[in-house]
């Protein structure tokens, strides 16, 4: 397995500054009372980006203790794949909601005037985090992930399960509270349809990656002669 380039690690350090930033912006945001006693903790942005950032943090330690083989492995074939396919999952459901169907990702928000976050703390959380991840995948990594397309999808349904069991949990319903997004204010079985094509969605694109930047690798190999 190859080593962290200072490429590499530029971008993660680049990611990490920008993550943490647009994170720390965005906690400090006052919550409606139906998503206060459960926090910043719900949103599945945060989750993304918390990802992203331990991520970048590997890979930064990765690049220092290059002689660590498993630290290289984990940063590289575990907390990468999982944290580009969660950012994917963030950026492609929140911008077309945000930019057409604003009142489908946030309480009591009508229209763009009213939205809580700066253009550039939305695009630090929303955005920038899975131009950094798919960057330096598919342009520096030099072999696609290891991980099977069987246990990726192992891995993204654990996790979509795991969150829809986590709200249930953190999201008192009985005392007022809502879910973090207005479009899972509705009755079973359709919440459990809406989680179910999230995480296909999450499956889909990691095959995507994988298969893209298969692809990218054979158009840039010198032609035989």
């Amino acid at each position: 397995m190859g080593k962290i380039t200072t490429s590499s690690a530029i971008i993660h350090l680049a990611s990490f500054c920008t993550s943490s930033w647009g994170e720390y912006r965005a906690v400090k945001v006052v919550l409606p009372a139906g998503l206060r006693d459960a926090g910043h903790r719900q949103f599945l942005t945060n989750i993304a980006v918390m990802a992203t950032i331990v991520t970048n943090a590997l890979t930064l330690l990765s690049y220092f203790r290059r002689e660590n083989r498993f630290l290289v492995r984990v940063s590289r074939q575990f907390a990468l794949p999982l944290a580009l396919v969660l950012e994917t999952v963030v950026a492609l459901v929140y911008w077309p909601l945000r930019l057409f169907f604003l009142p489908l990702i946030m309480h009591n928000v009508r229209d763009g005037s009213r939205v809580p976050l700066p253009l550039s703390v939305d695009c630090a959380i929303h955005l920038l985090p899975v131009l950094y991840l798919a960057m330096d995948y598919l342009v520096l990594e030099p072999a696609p992930f290891q991980m099977s397309k069987k246990t990726a999808w192992l891995v993204v349904t654990l996790l979509g399960i795991g969150y829809n069991q986590y709200l249930t949990v953190l999201v008192d319903r009985d005392a007022g509270a809502v879910y973090p997004y207005p479009f899972l204010e509705v009755q079973e079985p359709y919440k459990t349809v809406i989680f179910g094509a999230v995480t296909s969605i999450a499956w889909i694109w990691f095959v995507i990656y994988k298969r893209l930047h298969t692809k990218l690798r054979r158009q840039q190999r010198p032609a035989k002669a």
